[in-house]
C-alpha cells in the first residue's frame, strides 16, 4: 500500500443550484444521477491509495475534448453507431472501404479519427442520400455549444485514475486517513484490422 498523486477523474453535477463534484454515479449533495449529455467530467491531481487488494482506484484512458475539456469514454459501439446512416441504418462504407480506412491503426480512438475524417468527405449516404450529420463526439456537445467542424476526438487519450468503489471509503476520507496509514459487419472490422487482441492499456 503506498501513496500516489494521480489524475483522478471526478463528476460535476449539472443540477441547477447544486454544481457539487463527485465520484460515482449520483451526486451525494443533491442525489442526482449522473447525465453525460449534461454534467462534466473533469481531471484533479489527488492523493490516492495504490497497491492495495481489493484495487481502489484503476487506470484507464479517456477522450478529452479540445473544445470543451470534458472527459467522455469512447467505446466500439460508439464507433458502429457513426459507421451507418442516421436516416436508414444503413453502412455508409464497404468492407473494403472500412478495411482501407482503418488500415495502419492500432487504437480504438485512431479509427473513430479515419471514420470522422472519412465521413466528413462522404456528405451524403451512398444508400438514401441523406446528409450525414456533423455532430461532435463530445457528449456535452448535445447541450453545449460546440463547432459542427470540430470532431470533439483529441490526438491522443488521456490516462486517468478512477474509484472502484470496492471499498466504501471516501476521497476526502483516504486523504486524511492514509498519511498515518447486430451490425456485423463493422465490428468485426473495427476488430479484425488488428494482428493481435490489444492489451487493456491500448483500448484507446
Amino acid at each position: 500500500m503506498r501513496l500516489r498523486l494521480a489524475p483522478v477523474e471526478y463528476k460535476v453535477c449539472a443540477t441547477a443550484d447544486c454544481g457539487g463534484t463527485y465520484e460515482g454515479e449520483r451526486c451525494p449533495h443533491c442525489h442526482a444521477a449522473f447525465d453525460p449529455t449534461r454534467g462534466q467530467k473533469e481531471l484533479a491531481d489527488r492523493l490516492i491509495l495504490v497497491a492495495v487488494d481489493p484495487a481502489m482506484y484503476e487506470q484507464t484512458h479517456r477522450c478529452r475534448c479540445p473544445v470543451c475539456k470534458n472527459l467522455f469514454d469512447l467505446r466500439e459501439e460508439n464507433v458502429v453507431v457513426r459507421a451507418q446512416c442516421h436516416h436508414c441504418a444503413q453502412p455508409l462504407f464497404s468492407r473494403t472501404q472500412l478495411r482501407m480506412l482503418w488500415k495502419d491503426t492500432d487504437t480504438l480512438l485512431q479509427r473513430a479519427r479515419k471514420l470522422e475524417r472519412g465521413r466528413r468527405r462522404l456528405e451524403v449516404c451512398p444508400h438514401c442520400a441523406g446528409s450525414i450529420p456533423l455532430e461532435p463526439w463530445c457528449p456535452l456537445a448535445r447541450t453545449v455549444p460546440h463547432a459542427s467542424e470540430v470532431s470533439g476526438l483529441p490526438q491522443n487519450s488521456s490516462v486517468v485514475w478512477v474509484r472502484t468503489f470496492h471499498s466504501g471509503a471516501s476521497l476526502e476520507e483516504l486523504q486524511h486517513t492514509a498519511p498515518d496509514g447486430a451490425w456485423g459487419t463493422v465490428s468485426e472490422e473495427l476488430t479484425s484490422t488488428l494482428d493481435e487482441e490489444p492489451t487493456d492499456a491500448e483500448q484507446y
